[in-house]
């Protein structure tokens, strides 16, 4: 990362002169004139813009007073300008003034805030570092995200996660204050979603509270290797993170030459208890190792030195292993005979907890709250309780804008899933994504990757990846391929296996024919092919076999057709009794079916083999739902839950019937020891589940009618024909009907403040006086009309402040001088 200087200027448009009352500073005036001067000097500036003055406005305006001495310390200027003295086009005229402040970078408008969002100090702070340091401080939403961090740090620099409740509360704006100090050196990561924190391996107790972590990601060279996480386990404040990140910079291990009591560590000089170990030229490297793995138990907690026992003082026992001095800036050297590693753990351990310790009372967390709870999403419910904590989302690559194109000029088939880390549908698709992609390892010429959408939206975007999540495929000199099939990984593998073969497979002799049909020609796709399809056709039909060729492509990823183009057809016509062009089909089973070709047209030909595919009497279930669904037509399902003699003996008779009634129902059945969710389904159709099998018919609409067969008769074609009969005659009354339902979340929408509150009371309270209300409403008939000023001026002003949202530069200055103030003022506190 690259030092960076740069002085911001925070620049709030009300009335009045610069002024000191009581000793607090107020907000200087600035006019039309010193605004523009600002916006030109292309250095960052907020501004509010006021018209009137009621409750809520002095309010507001009372929390940036407080609040401007602490932002000057990091080279920001508070000002402001009333609008009905200083009339600035654009803002003034904003009926929206009095809601938001604008944050510029020279003219350039950066961010708008709603000034709900600064309610106090620590809001205003903790918001306005977080938009400046934009590129110092990552946002993540999901563990994958943090993992991706993490890979892309390791070897190159370490990370601090941290965890706040909210955005604006006091410990957002500690980490703040020190990602404006520290964001040059260390990657810095912030997140407020508690599914992050399953990864992170804390107790329930512990999830409420902010946190941070320390991630050693530089020492890191392996990319399967973890970064080690180290846990800063105390209250989240500048001081106390600044302390915390000196001890880390010290070394882990401090080697010293000397006595313990001429030592001197950046531990002892913050009062914090140090341990020393004693070591001797015959079991240096096993002291060593000791002191090591002390050294990263007690990381924060206390320092560890290794000493020559041979300089300890002659009054010191030759038995003692371990010497202690504690915290509090206590000289006196306890010597101790200690065995084990567990016991120095446990000595520090007690000693911290007869330290007291500075918490705030008011930051009592609430043991009811978990924000995890029911989510509005079943799909997330089930992602944030169960899923984070599985993904190794580290196996597969992770592209960026430069490496998405490259990689795809260098393997001969790339499978790219674009997806979004805060999205559950696609968090729960990663899963069956990782399971495809370790089952396919093997392969050297298939690689799958991701493109995280959230980080890379251009590429996404380019791709017309816009519906997450998007699986494609794209292989060398051949057009890419979206996915199209169900989110599981099933489907997927066999859309995969399928995509890499060339369509159509051209087959040169009869004996290739019936091997490719019978599937003896291709022994590692019988898995995932159900059906084989050879087009036959003579030379000359050269239309014919384009019509084909195209078709083929059209279905790549669900069936590998064969094309068969000779002379010698008269023994294929005779063997599956059509003559070219024609389409012979054979199942698993090595059933054989030819259909001739009526018309030489691709639609046709996709149309035919697509209803092929699709089996007569099918079993349903929720993976193959989607291709036989059909809104017009009614389902006719058989409910069985055995494969005694009765039940196979009814699914003879439908099998049967189905072939009378195809193009008026979809006849199928659905087993309810495979398809559990059948049972549940049979429930809501009958509010009641009745004896097996079962046979219902049922149209997938809102207020539709429920028929079942009656259960005193058999199911035999005939009697299902006289039962049908009756259904479209409207003499048979349905058992229920289909409730229009919504799918509607199924708790209340949560309302953060109160909660706020209920765990800081008052922390989040509408403080707006009752007045205030009055007044908001009333401004648009109490307020004046401002006059514009001078053209020119106003020409001047337009073109300074053009307010266009654009993308935050990738470098911000930081000035070293606020630097050495802050470091003056942690060293000063401390």
């Amino acid at each position: 990362m690259v030092q960076r200087h740069y002085y911001l200027y925070l620049i709030l448009l009300c009335t009045g002169q610069f002024s000191v009352v009581d000793g607090t500073k107020l907000l200087p005036s600035v006019n039309q004139q010193h605004f523009v001067n600002i916006l030109q000097s292309g250095k960052p500036s907020l501004i509010y813009f006021k018209r009137i003055t009621n409750p809520s406005v002095s309010l507001f305006l009372q929390q940036l007073e407080q609040s401007s001495e602490s932002l000057e310390e990091y080279g920001i200027t508070v000002a402001q300008v009333d609008c009905t003295i200083e009339n600035v086009p654009k803002y003034c005229e904003n009926n929206l003034v009095l809601k938001e402040a604008y944050l510029f970078r020279g003219n350039i408008l950066l961010r708008s805030f709603a000034v709900d969002t600064l309610f106090d100090v620590d809001a205003i702070v903790a918001n306005i570092l977080f938009v400046l340091l934009f590129n110092e401080i990552k946002y993540v939403s999901s563990s994958v995200e943090l993992h991706d961090i993490e890979n892309e740090m390791k070897g190159r620099g370490d990370v601090i996660i941290t965890f706040v409740r909210a955005i604006g509360v006091p410990e957002h704006r500690a980490i703040m204050e020190t990602a404006f100090v520290y964001g040059a050196k260390y990657q810095f990561v912030l997140t407020t979603e508690q599914s992050v924190l399953e990864d992170l391996e804390l107790e329930d107790s512990d999830k409420l509270s902010a946190r941070l972590w320390f991630c050693h990601c530089k020492m890191v060279l392996g990319r399967t290797q973890p970064c080690k996480r180290s846990l800063f386990e105390q209250p989240l404040t500048a001081v106390n993170i600044h302390s915390y990140l000196k001890v880390l910079e010290a070394p882990l291990v401090m080697e010293l030459s000397v006595g313990p009591e001429e030592v001197s560590t950046v531990h002892m000089q913050l009062k914090m208890p140090v341990v020393f170990l004693f070591t001797q030229r015959e079991t240096y490297e096993q002291d060593r190792q000791t002191a090591e793995s002390v050294a990263w138990q007690l990381l924060g907690k206390a320092g560890v030195v290794l000493v020559p026992r041979a300089q300890l003082q002659s009054r010191v026992a030759d038995d003692v292993t371990v010497g202690l001095r504690p915290a509090g800036g206590d000289s006196t050297i306890s010597y101790l005979v200690i065995t084990s590693v567990e016991e120095i753990i446990d000595l520090i351990k007690s000693e911290g907890k007869d330290v007291p310790t500075t918490q705030n009372d008011n930051e009592e967390e609430s043991e009811e709250l978990d924000f995890r709870g029911v989510q509005d999403d079943e799909v997330a419910e089930t992602i944030f309780q169960n899923t984070w904590r599985e993904l190794d989302v580290d196996l597969i690559l992770a592209l960026t804008d430069k490496s998405f194109p490259r990689i795809l000029l260098e393997t001969s088939h790339v499978v790219v899933l674009f997806y979004t880390a805060w999205d559950a549908v696609s968090m729960v698709f990663l899963k069956s994504y990782l399971e495809v992609s370790t089952r396919l390892a093997d392969l050297k010429d298939l690689l799958m990757a991701r493109v995280n959408c959230g980080d890379w939206p251009e590429v996404c975007s380019t791709e017309n990846a816009t519906q997450l999540p998007a699986v494609k495929l794209y292989s060398l000199g051949k057009y890419p391929l979206f996915y199209t099939g169900m989110l599981g990984a099933q489907s997927l593998l066999e859309f995969i296996m399928l995509s890499r073969i060339v369509n159509p497979v051209q087959l040169t002799t009869t004996e290739d024919v019936e091997a490719f049909l019978n599937g003896e020609s291709q022994d590692d796709l019988k898995p995932y092919q159900h059906l084989s399809v050879v087009g036959l056709f003579n030379p000359e039909m050269e239309k014919e076999i384009d019509a084909f060729t195209k078709a083929a492509n059209t279905l790549r990823g669900s069936v590998i057709p064969g094309s068969y183009v000779g002379n010698d057809n008269p023994y294929l016509s005779q063997q599956f009794g059509v003559a070219p062009p024609a389409l012979v089909f054979a199942r698993q089973e090595k059933s054989h079916l030819g259909v001739q070709l009526e018309e030489s047209n691709t639609d046709v030909i996709v149309s035919a083999i697509r209803s092929s595919m699709l089996e007569t009497f099918p079993e349903l279930t929720v993976e193959n739902l989607p291709f036989y669904f059909q809104p017009l037509k009614p389902l006719l399902i058989l409910f069985i839950d055995n494969d005694d003699g009765i039940t196979m003996k009814t699914k003879e008779e439908l099998a049967e019937f189905t072939k009378l009634s195809m193009q008026i129902y979809i006849t199928c059945w659905i087993d309810l020891r495979k398809t559990q969710v059948g049972k549940e389904i049979l429930q809501i159709y009958l509010n009641y589940l009745p004896q097996l099998p079962a046979l219902i018919l049922v149209k997938l609409s809102s207020g539709s009618p429920v028929f079942a067969f009656p259960e005193d008769q058999v199911i035999s074609r005939v009697n299902v024909l006289s039962w049908l009969k009756k259904v479209q005659l409207g003499l048979e009354q349905p058992n229920n009907v289909l409730e229009d339902k919504k799918w509607t979340p199924p708790q209340a929408a949560y309302d953060f403040l109160a909660m706020m509150d209920a765990v800081r009371p008052g922390f989040a309270k509408q403080r707006t006086p009752d007045s205030a209300k009055r007044d908001d409403a009333n401004e648009g008939e109490g307020e004046a009309e401002v006059t514009s000023g001078v053209d020119e001026a106003k020409d001047r002003i337009e073109s300074a402040a053009e307010p266009e949202r654009e993308t935050l530069p990738e470098t911000l200055n930081r000035p070293t001088v606020q630097d050495n103030k802050m470091q003056q003022k942690v060293h000063s506190e401390l």
